[in-house]
């Protein structure tokens, strides 16, 4: 919270006086706000983020690559060749990196194959293979988690193997009307991605671009959750159940660890502690409990074990009684 909030500070804040100064002393305010862009914000990150948590540091690479990036767009001309300076000395290093991840290629390679023959789950497979063969930064999940939304984002008519080999497998997206929610949003998005694109237009025509840019990506994000939601379903095989909601998170456990299934019709609420996994993340039609807690990962973030999850599952009835003939007998 303490790095977004001296972020928005640096980037919005300083964005906003270097646009209400006389333009006497705006070169000054710009030299001062590339200070702030590729120094002080790296600076406020390795003390608060990096330092404290024990992080790589060459997770600072990644900051500073984003902040010079951020600041060769949106600063005046005259600043932008300190920014490519900057760069210059910034590329040897990221060079270095690239040279190493690329030597660990066909380690990741072997670790993809150990996790692939336990499970046929190419997203979460390829970020735990990352994990092994570069190490679990924040860096290695950021890229492999937009690798996940490109995968389902840009070639989404591609189709999904069974996580669980056998398995009976159950939609959550029908019951819940995420499609004609989904149509809704994009329509919105559309709309008003246009407005915002043509009313930067008279300000700034590369922060007009920008934006549009991120917008783009915002929709391939979630064209990537609906293609993710479609086809990664919730499967049962003989001794194992694997719950899952598109790219947003999973949950694999053995069938005997099952406690209770409930078929919930109304908003649920409870003062006990539970994963709020439906597609509408506060509302859900099945409550499913374990003996033991389950392990919760989740596309951006770290796993997580909860005793009770929340969330959607087209037809009930099926999915308990495809329990019942496994012989899973709820107290």
């Amino acid at each position: 919270m303490l790095i977004t909030a001296i972020a928005l500070l640096i980037f919005t804040g300083g964005l906003l006086i270097l646009h209400t100064v006389p333009s006497t002393i705006k070169d000054k305010v710009a030299d001062g706000l590339l200070a702030d862009f590729i120094i002080t914000f790296p600076v406020f990150y390795y003390f608060i983020v990096i330092r404290p948590f024990k992080k790589p540091v060459k997770n600072l690479l990644i900051v500073i690559s984003i902040c010079s990036v951020i600041a060769y767009l949106v600063l005046p001309a005259h600043q932008q060749q300190y920014i490519l300076q900057v760069r210059k000395l910034t590329a040897l290093a990221e060079l270095l990196f690239l040279i190493y991840a690329i030597t660990k290629i066909k380690k990741l390679m072997t670790f993809y194959k150990i996790h692939q023959a336990v499970m046929a789950d190419p997203i979460y497979n390829l970020r735990s293979a990352m994990g092994d063969a570069l190490g679990d930064s924040l860096g290695v999940k950021v890229i492999a988690s937009e690798l996940a939304v490109l995968r389902y984002g840009l070639l989404c008519w591609r189709k999904e193997r069974s996580g669980l080999q056998q398995s009976i497998s159950f939609s959550t997206h029908k019951e819940a009307g995420y499609i004609a929610i989904w149509c809704v949003l994009v329509v919105a998005i559309m709309v008003e991605v246009t407005a915002i694109h043509l009313l930067l237009l008279k300000w700034s025509h590369i922060a007009a671009m920008v934006v549009t840019i991120l917008s783009l990506y915002g929709v391939i994000f979630i064209v990537a959750d609906l293609s993710a939601i479609i086809k990664r379903k919730v499967q049962i095989s003989d001794d194992h159940i694997l719950l899952q909601t598109g790219l947003r998170w999973r949950a694999r456990t053995s069938l005997s660890n099952i406690g209770s299934i409930k078929k919930i019709t109304n908003d649920y609420q409870s003062e006990s502690l539970y994963f709020k996994g439906g597609i509408i993340k506060t509302s859900g039609s099945l409550l499913i409990s374990f003996k033991t807690p389950v392990q919760i990962d989740q596309l951006y973030g770290s796993g997580k074990q909860f005793n009770t999850i929340l969330m959607n599952i087209d037809n009930y009835d099926a999915f308990a009684n495809t329990l019942r003939d496994k012989q899973i007998i709820f107290e």
